[in-house]
């Protein structure tokens, strides 16, 4: 059980000093919102700026809160088996929304990154818990194709589905991965949703340690 969030990105902290791993990291992505506050502490202690990977949701026409798939900001799209239900065109212009609210996203953060750096380099990638993994799988997989020399996925809790899932990508380092999970919240004392302000606030803070 962790604090908060913050506490949470402190144990995954001593995991990567354990593992030796703050020696060779050469950069630092987490996924918005949640993945950003448990960067934070990591950030600060390794003086690495927080880099979000950003991922959205595509929606299914019938009903807003279904997901049918993701898009991540490098343009990277994973489909789901709901997709299939739909009309291509419609599969199309909900792509094209959701990149368009990446993009508007990205800006709010206040942080553009070019992505072709990560190329042979050790990168690590934190959210604040992993259920069906879907969404941290598409972060993964978009730094994955870009071919760093090692991908790392640090997370304080999983399920047994979605630690499995983000393993065919890289090393999954997570301190409870739990095969009753049911949600991330219970694993936490505190779990508020945090605002796009509150992520932009601690993204451009970690710009300063990085300097």
């Amino acid at each position: 059980m962790y604090k908060n969030r913050i506490h949470a990105g402190e144990i995954l902290l001593d995991e990567i000093i354990k593992r030796g791993l703050d020696k060779n990291l050469s950069f630092l992505f987490a996924v918005p919102r949640g993945g950003v506050e448990i960067a934070y502490p990591i950030a600060k202690a390794l003086r690495k700026a927080i880099l979000p990977v950003i991922i959205h949701k595509i929606p299914a026409s019938y009903n807003s809160e279904l997901a049918i798939g993701a898009v991540s900001i490098t343009g990277e799209v994973v489909l789901n088996e709901l997709a299939e239900g739909e009309a291509s065109d419609y599969v199309e212009a909900a792509k094209e929304k959701t990149i368009a609210e990446l993009e508007r996203r990205e800006k709010a953060f206040g942080l553009k990154f070019d992505y072709s750096v990560v190329k042979k380099k050790n990168i690590l990638i934190v959210d604040d818990g992993i259920a069906t993994g879907e969404t941290l799988f598409l972060a993964a997989k978009t730094l994955k194709a870009l071919n760093p020399a090692k991908l790392y996925v640090f997370v304080p809790v999983a399920s047994l589905e979605g630690y499995e899932k983000l393993k065919q990508l890289g090393e999954v380092i997570c301190p409870i991965v739990d095969r009753y999970f049911y949600a991330v919240s219970p694993y936490y004392d505190e779990f508020p949703q945090l605002t796009e302000e509150t992520v932009k606030k601690y993204i451009q803070e970690s710009l300063k340690f990085a300097e």
